[in-house]
């Protein structure tokens, strides 16, 4: 079927937003990666293709003599009359290693450990990239500014392609309030203005004073985004009734419920610097501390993801809806179904940037360490079972006692509290995190899934075109999950074969 020329304005507003968006994502794409690879070391055309000849030789070997640790040189041992140690040398043509005299003795640290069950190994996780704060954040304002265009477009489109419409326009845009879009714009690039500020001024301050220069940046840039939604939203009150004021200002409340008065969280997602490590130890105590900073910073990262997502989903889909004037009709379906599906796609972006598989590493490796307990029901009268205590590690089948509560410890190494729900919840989620991001990418997968149903039944062309540019960021999104959950599955599956084989040698030995 020819298009005439009254037809070409559909045909550009169907293809060329999608155009636009895919080579939009493929440059932020390329930038990404282009951004990673200059700080790689660079390796020439030449070095990649060809092979190496010497890959598979044998190294060869290097005659070394092994010393004990903590063993002093030859020659001072041998003026206090201490027993040599039994050099590495050839015996019969065969190479053997060193043996230690009877009469060395070890610390008490290693006694210690010989004591204590066997400690989990840990596999280092690969390294995946990242998209760069300033990266997502460009992206992010993108998308919410986009979605906020496609609501108003679903409140005051025109019927401009009709050969005797009124208008030329694609919608009316008189009846849009420009001091309420400046209010929804400011508000969504706080963050982004917060980074751009950042990067240009540690690029000018010298590093000395550039943590005091942080401090004032945040300060002004809070300020500033502060006045500039007052001043917006003082005309808007003398435009609107009073109650809609409440509909600017509600997000709020939620925020001082979750976070309090502090200011943080509102202009940034994670403060560099702030990432935790694990660190093994061998003292039940400090294992407890680690998985409780662990668990309050995951939970800190949920309370972000969920805000974060809501905010954006209802500033730029909702509240257009709030304010459209008593007099216009239109499809509630609709709007309520953008503002879902914008909720959607962002509460998948700040997934896949605040909890990727590299970040749930960490509190795996804790949650080997600390294990779990499983309540026994008919022994709480045994009297064979032994108190628990809060510094011995107990292995898998051990039982104790307290409060009148019998467990029994349910995985190789449990140092846990038996009562404490905080712990068993953490070790159910990150004693295998690739569950948790099957969870997630189960769930991005059927929000697209619902997006191309919503595609193929949509009749009306400015819901086709909603759903089609809300497509492109969510499966930027799978892709990302996908790869997380991907690499995650491989890796600690690796590491649940290597746990098992140490702790079948360890029990026959």
């Amino acid at each position: 079927m020819s298009c005439k020329e009254n037809e070409s304005g559909p045909f550009v507003v169907f293809f060329l937003p999608a155009v636009v968006g895919c080579l939009t994502i493929l440059l932020a794409r390329r930038w990404a990666n282009s951004q990673v690879n200059n700080t790689s070391t660079a390796i020439s055309r030449r070095r990649k293709i060809i092979k190496d000849p010497l890959a598979k030789r044998p190294l060869p070997l290097i005659a070394t003599r092994m010393v004990a640790p903590g063993a002093k040189k030859s020659s001072g041992a041998a003026k206090k009359g201490a027993v040599p140690q039994v050099s590495d040398e050839d015996i019969n043509g065969k190479r053997t290693r060193p043996r230690l005299s009877p009469s060395s003795t070890t610390t008490v640290n290693d006694n210690k450990m010989a004591d204590n069950p066997l400690p989990p190994k840990h596999i280092p996780f690969p390294y995946i990239p990242q998209d760069g704060e300033m990266l997502f954040e460009i992206m992010s304002f993108v998308f919410t500014t986009v979605a906020m265009g496609l609501q108003f477009l679903n409140l005051y489109r025109t019927m401009w392609w009709l050969p005797h419409s009124s208008t030329t326009q694609a919608m009316n845009f008189y009846l849009i309030d420009p001091h309420l879009v400046a209010f929804i714009v400011i508000l969504l690039c706080r963050r982004l203005l917060l980074s751009l500020s950042l990067v240009f001024f540690k690029s000018m301050v010298p590093p000395k004073t550039l943590p005091y220069v942080n401090v004032g940046v945040r300060m002004s840039v809070l300020w500033i985004v502060l006045g500039a939604m007052s001043w917006c939203a003082y005309f808007i009150l003398v435009k609107h009734p009073l109650v809609k004021i409440f509909y600017l200002c509600y997000p709020a409340l939620i925020y001082f419920i979750l976070f309090g008065v502090d200011a943080g969280p509102f202009l940034e997602l994670h403060r560099p610097g702030t990432l935790l490590m694990h660190s093994c130890s061998h003292e039940p105590d400090a294992v407890r501390a680690e998985v409780e900073l662990l668990r309050q910073d995951f939970n800190t990262r949920v309370k972000k993801i969920l805000f974060n997502s809501i905010l954006g989903a209802y500033y730029s889909s909702f509240v257009p809806c709030c304010f459209a004037q008593s007099y216009l009709h239109y499809d509630a379906a609709a709007a309520a179904q953008q503002t879902g599906l914008v909720w959607g796609a962002l509460c998948g972006r700040y997934v896949a940037q605040l909890l990727p598989a590299a970040h749930t590493d960490a509190p795996h490796r804790a949650a080997k360490h600390l294990g779990r307990w499983a309540p026994v029901t008919g022994l709480s009268h045994a009297s064979d079972v032994s108190e628990w205590s809060s510094s011995k590690w107990w292995v898998r089948g051990a039982r104790v006692r307290l409060a009148d509560c019998v467990y029994e410890a349910s995985a190789p190494l449990v140092c846990a509290h038996p009562a404490d729900a905080h712990h068993t919840r953490f070790y159910s989620v990150f004693h295998n995190p690739s569950k948790l991001l099957c969870l997630l990418l189960c769930l991005q997968l059927a929000l697209v899934a619902m997006q191309l149903c919503l595609l193929f039944g949509t009749l009306a062309w400015h819901n086709f075109l909603a759903v089609v540019i809300l497509l492109f960021i969510n499966y930027y999104t799978l892709f990302k999950m996908f790869r997380d959950y991907l690499v995650a599955w491989k890796v600690y599956k690796a590491e649940n074969m290597i746990q098992d084989k140490n702790v079948a040698t360890h029990s026959t030995n």
